[in-house]
This record gives structure tokens, sequence and C-alpha cells, in this order.
């Protein structure tokens, strides 16, 4: 008879890692209730006060939040040393000015009128400004509403290119709807592994997300099983052109007709493929490996140490957590779970 904790498998019968294992990491990589309050704290006290600041205030039309912290697709800050990173929070500044203001002009307006609320101004960048708090880094971008989006300030061009952040967090909504509540889950992996197999700085973020919507399986709800797809469909689509030092147009659902991976170097791309293709066949091995600790082995090689080690010893007294259907057909919703972290930063 066979022991408990091999009663998962898969339809060839190689054992299968149970879900549970993959929801287990994905509570652990979720910022932590403190992580998100000390967010929220942030950006709501420095947007109030760039309201009225008097070097702003003119200018002010309305803020509203992006990125991942918007999107909800954020993973736990970087640990580095003993501490944690602040978390990344983009702030949207909607503003009175116009494709005749000079966007170095305006970034270095906010930067005075940031300066002036007592914020450490970090750095003035291409179309924003980096603001360090106690609390979190917030990114402060000027932009100014258009008929159908926005434009935001581009010093690289010396001018204001096409922008919309609320179009991407709308669509990324979407995306979770259209895979039953797993699209955001399986981004935050997605992440999660980027940040243990670092390849590049870039790709990154956004283009993570379109992504795992492009290339995912959207009615497979086994995280591994789909994870390993997403990647293998990665590796198909695109190893090809990298092979030949060329990378795919990737269309902005945002903002049709842009291409979100043109800040990519080719170099970095490449990297990145080959990545993915190497752990793609890592996550296959994972699948079809017959004994249980191997195949968590190889999903450890994916994922880093957090995910978590079977044991079979514990099959012994309890099987519950072993047992779990591979096949769920509900969503995954994060409870919150404080990390010990002192100075939280970085959402990825």
């Amino acid at each position: 008879m066979q022991p408990p904790y091999i009663a998962i498998q898969s339809i060839c019968g190689a054992i299968m890692i149970p879900n549970t294992r993959f929801i287990e990491l994905l509570t652990d990589i979720e910022p932590s209730k403190t992580t998100k309050s000390d967010s929220s704290d942030a950006h709501v006290k420095i947007r109030s006060s760039l309201k009225t600041d008097p070097n702003w205030a003119d200018n002010w039309e309305g803020s509203f939040l992006a990125g991942s912290y918007a999107r909800d697709t954020a993973i736990r800050p970087k640990r580095v040393g003993a501490e944690y990173e602040r978390a990344d929070v983009d702030i949207i500044l909607e503003t009175n000015f116009t494709e005749s203001d000079d966007p170095t002009s305006v970034l270095n307006l906010l930067a005075k009128a940031a300066r002036n609320q007592d914020y450490q101004v970090e750095r003035i960048n291409r179309r924003s400004i980096r603001v360090a708090t106690n609390k979190a880094e917030i990114d402060l971008v000027p932009v100014f509403k258009t008929w159908d989006a926005y434009k935001i300030t581009d010093r690289e061009i010396d001018g204001w290119t096409p922008t919309n952040p609320p179009a991407h967090t709308s669509w990324s909504g979407e995306q979770n709807s259209n895979f039953n509540g797993r699209f955001k889950p399986l981004v935050k992996l997605f992440k999660w592994w980027r940040r243990e197999n670092r390849s590049g700085l870039r790709p990154k973020g956004f283009v993570l997300e379109v992504l795992v919507a492009k290339h995912a399986p959207k009615n497979e709800t086994h995280y591994g099983e789909c994870f390993a797809q997403m990647l293998e469909s990665i590796v198909v689509s695109y190893g090809d052109l990298a092979d030949i030092n060329q990378k795919p147009w990737l269309e902005d659902p945002g903002m049709p007709g842009n291409d979100i991976l043109s800040k990519v170097s080719i170099t970095n791309w490449k990297s990145f493929i080959s990545r993915v293709r190497t752990h793609a066949a890592v996550a296959r091995k994972a699948i079809e490996e017959e004994d249980l600790e191997e195949a968590t082995r190889q999903w450890r090689k994916l994922f880093g140490p957090r995910f978590k080690s079977t044991q079979k010893s514990a099959a012994s007294t309890s099987t519950s957590s072993f047992v779990a259907a591979p096949f769920e057909t509900k969503s995954y919703s994060f409870p919150d779970r404080a990390v010990k972290a002192t100075t939280p930063r970085g959402f990825a």
C-alpha cells in the first residue's frame, strides 16, 4: 500500500506536488499587513501635502495610485541584511500643464514642492521624482489628461509621451477575472521567480503581467502545472527570435500601438529567455518526477528556500497538508500575515 504522502498524482502517474505548497509560498511572499499599512499612510500623507503646497497647488488637478501597489500584484519587500527595504509606491499627479510646458521644469518644480513639505528627494528621474519617507519609497509622476488617456513628462525626449495607468489597473483586474482569480497569484509567483533568478534589470513589473496573461493557461488550476506551461509557452513563442538576437513586439494593453518591451535591451531579453528555457525544463522535470522529495528540490531551484520542503515523516501524523486537491475550483485570496520588517521597502 502506498503511503499517503504520494496520494496526489498527475494523469501520467507521476507525483504531483500539492497545490498547498504553492499557496503557502504565495502567502509567504505577500506584502505584510504592516507593509500595506505603512504604504497607505505614506501615500495619503504626501498627496495631502502636495495638494495644498504653495509651489504645486495651482497645478493640482487630482491624484491616483498606479503600479503594482494599485494593481495588487506586489510581492513582499526585499531583505537586505537584517532589514527589509521600504515598499515602492507610484503616485500619478494629474496637473493642468500642457505640452508647451518644459518637462524638466515641471519635475524641478515638483521636487521643490516636495522639499518644501520636508520630504527627501532622492533623485529626479526621466519621468518622475523619487521621494524617500520612513515608510515607503514614492515615485511622484506628473501627467495631464488628454481626451482618451494621459501624457507624462519625459526628459529624454524633452517633451510629453502618452501613458494610461488606469487602463493597466483595469486590464489587470479583467485578467484576474478571466483566470478565475489565479492571474494575480501567478504574477506574484513569476515576480518571485525573477527575484530568485535574476538575469538582468529587465523585463520586470508590468511586462511580466502581460507575459502571464499571454502565456499562462487560463483553465489550469494547479499552480505548478500552470507555471510550467507558461514558461514553456514563452520559450516556444520567443526562443527562436532570441537565438537570432531579436525581440518580439509586445503590445501595451493600456496603450495600443506601444511596445512594452521597448525599454528592454536585447542583452537583457536574451538572458531572460535563456533562464526561462532552463527553468521550463526544471519545472517539467518537477512535475514528472516520481519522488516527492526530488520534485520539491526541483521546485526550490525555481522559487528558492521559501518553497517549503515536503517531509515524508509528516505524512505519518497528518496528510491534510499533502493531499490538497491539485485542481482547485475556488480562487485564492491572500490572508494578511505580518513579516519581521523594521523598515519595509520595495514592492516588485
